[in-house]
Formats: structure tokens, sequence, C-alpha cells
């Protein structure tokens, strides 16, 4: 059954119209009188969306991407009801909930316990499905202690938490989500991603929007890329995710190539960077995305620097796909000039021992006396595969034995 039925939709803004009472909307029609006696040009109209189809099945996990302004949160207010399409029809079955705006129904005057009651009763739950859940989202916010204090006095991880965790609790058909798996601190993000793979393996169907494509990629079991408020692609999450990476990759060598042809060579500190390719592969020299947290990884990298860098140093990150902070290395002083053009080099990585999950490779250039990032050459995702476990089982995967 098709939860979701989203034909042929458009939606417009006039750019530069403000129309929030009578007055202004009076002082707005004398304007355009005014514009069209003197021949001024009409304001322009910005088209967030432009003929967008797609449809979601129950219990399916969809999830959205794409460049700022590319239509992902005008997506999300027409299917939440927000605002409405200027054309086209959008249909939707079952309870609806949505975690994009969280908190917006808080009062800071009422205590933590009053706005659960308030909140819930916005995002559809009646009393008694309140009463019976409310335990469970001050344990899962882990606000026992402050339930009964105004949330005006607390801190703002202490006021998103206790807003996801209502959000969270709505037993709803439909679930819209909108970068909130970043609040509180991590790990309380970890317990965030938990109750959204438990909500999925539920059967909730849920429409997914971020910026962080790891997750995109380990949480949704489809995915659509906006761009320019048109559907670009559609299908599997990694093959979506490559599509867009080509894209943002094609749009930055061609920055970095008008940059250097059209202007003059930029000082040291602000090195444009332009990334060929990188690869990985295992011992054999195959390609792969997908390494055992035992296997040795050995990468390869081809990008371009617009002149010779002095005093430089490589600096990769690994980090899981959370945002989590799991290794970094350097090159130290081995390679103390870059030249300008085409640049490549590899690097032997020894078994890494992480955790089973999703991470993503970082590389940067930085000076190695100031130690500051020059700049960004790159970064890309891949996974050490085994039983995944969500973070709940520390960072490493040591060897041990018991005696």
């Amino acid at each position: 059954m098709k939860m979701i039925e989203f034909n042929h939709v458009s939606k417009s803004y006039q750019l530069g119209a403000y129309r929030t009472s009578l007055r202004e909307a009076l002082a707005e029609s004398g304007r355009k009188i005014l514009r069209r006696q003197t021949g001024s040009r009409e304001k322009e109209v910005f088209w967030a969306l432009d003929d967008v189809s797609f449809d979601v099945e129950e219990g399916e996990v969809l999830g959205i991407i794409g460049h700022n302004g590319a239509g992902k949160s005008t997506t999300l207010k027409l299917l939440s009801k927000v605002t409405f399409p200027t054309s086209g029809q959008i249909h939707t079955r079952g309870r609806m909930a949505a975690l994009i705006e969280l908190g917006a129904g808080f009062h800071p005057d009422l205590t933590g316990r009053e706005n659960v009651y308030l909140n819930g009763s916005i995002l559809g739950l009646k009393r008694d499905e309140i009463n019976e859940s409310f335990d469970k989202i001050v344990e899962f916010a882990e606000m026992e202690q402050f339930i009964d204090t105004p949330v005006k006095r607390y801190s703002s991880g202490m006021y998103v938490r206790l807003a996801f965790s209502v959000a969270s609790h709505v037993r709803a058909d439909l679930l819209l989500v909108d970068e909130v798996l970043s609040v509180g601190d991590m790990s309380f993000q970890l317990k965030c991603l938990a109750k959204m793979n438990e909500l999925r393996d539920s059967g909730t169907t849920i429409v997914f929007i971020s910026h962080n494509l790891y997750s995109v990629s380990s949480f949704c079991r489809r995915a659509i890329l906006l761009q320019h408020g048109k559907v670009a692609a559609e299908g599997l999450p990694g093959d979506v995710i490559q599509i867009y990476r080509e894209e943002e990759r094609e749009r930055t060598v061609k920055m970095f190539e008008d940059k250097v042809n059209g202007h003059a060579k930029t000082q040291d500190e602000h090195v444009p960077v332009a990334l060929d390719h990188i690869e990985f592969m295992k011992t054999d020299g195959n390609p792969s995305k997908e390494f055992s947290p035992e296997e040795p990884i050995k990468i390869f990298c081809k990008y371009r620097c617009s002149h010779t860098v002095h005093d430089s140093l490589y600096v990769v990150q690994i980090r899981r796909a959370d945002g989590l902070l799991c290794a970094l290395f350097t090159s130290e002083d081995r390679y103390s000039t870059i030249a300008s053009g085409n640049n490549e080099f590899e690097l032997d990585l020894e078994p890494l021992h992480l955790q089973p999950d999703y991470y993503s490779l970082h590389l940067f250039l930085a000076n190695q006396k100031s130690g500051h990032f020059l700049a960004k050459i790159g970064e890309e995702p891949f996974q050490l595969i085994g039983n995944m476990k969500n973070g709940e089982e520390g960072v490493i995967l040591p060897k041990y034995h018991w005696r």
C-alpha cells in the first residue's frame, strides 16, 4: 500500500514578497502599480520544486539528499501540510509525525511535564496515549530530575532531548525526519539513531532528509537526489549518493579551473584543490568499499593543486558514520613540497581494528610549521563489514584472550 503519493508537485515562491498583514498587502499592491507605471521589473518567481513525483510504500525508508536549496525541506513541509503546493497533488495515509522543528510547540514558562502533554497533543496524541508513554519519554530523554522544572531553565541540549523523545514516541504510521539525528551529545546521538532503527524495523514508513550521506546509506533503503527542485536520480542509496558525489566533484573541478584560469594564483593560506579520484583497494589491487576490520586497506588519490605548496603535510581523518573521529594520522615530514598541477599518492593502512560500521576517509593539506589546514582534498565513504552494534560496543575491535 502506498503511504505517500507525490504527483507532479511544484512549489513556487515570489522572491522579495512579504505580506504578513493587511497593511503590508495594501502597500505591496501600491508597489505593484508603481512598478507598472515606471516600467520596473516584477519580482522574480523561484521554483523550490518543479514537477516532482515519487511514491513511498508502507514500511519503506526513503532518503532525500541534495545541496542546500535543492528542495528537500520544501518537500517535507508540503508532506506535513505546513505549506501547500502551487500545482500537483499529495496524498498521505495514516497518522503522521514530523521530526522537523524540534520543540516548536514548547512553551518556555511551562514545566517539562506540562510541555510533554502540550507537545504530544500538537503531534496528535490523546491524553491516555501520553499517560501510557510518559515514563518512557522521560526515561529516554534522561530528564527524570528536571521534568518539573520550567523549560526556560533547560540547556539547549536538555531542550532538544526532551523534544526528540516526545516526537519519537508518537505511534505514527508515517514519520518525517529532517536533520534531527545530531541532537545532544554523542551518547544521546547514538541513542537517537538506535531509536530511529527501532522505528524502521517496526515497520514505520519514514522519509529521511540529511546532509550526512553515511547516515542515509546505512539507514535508508531507497534514495532520491534533488537538484534545483527536480529529481535528478532515484534508486539504491549507494548508487544515488555516488551520482551526487560525482556531480559535486565535477562542480568543484570546474570552480577550481575557473579560479586558476581566470584569476591570479592564491596565497598558500587559501590553496584551491580539485579532487580527481579516490579509490580504495584490497591488497590484491582490486577496488572495493567493503573491508574486514582485520584487513589492510590501500588508498590511491589523484588531485590537482593550483600552485606549489611548501611546508606541506597530508592529514588523514577516519570518521564513523555519526561523525565521531576514530583516527588521525599525517605524512609527518616525508612530503614537504607539493608541486602545482597533477598530484597523486598511495597510502597503505594496516588493519584498523574498528567496530563494523560505516566510515569515511577525509583528506586534508596542512602547513607543517603552523599546523593550519590549507585545504580539504576530499572525502570518501567505506564500510567495515560484520555485525554492526550502532556504536554500543565502543570504537575499536581489540584482540583479547581470557585465561
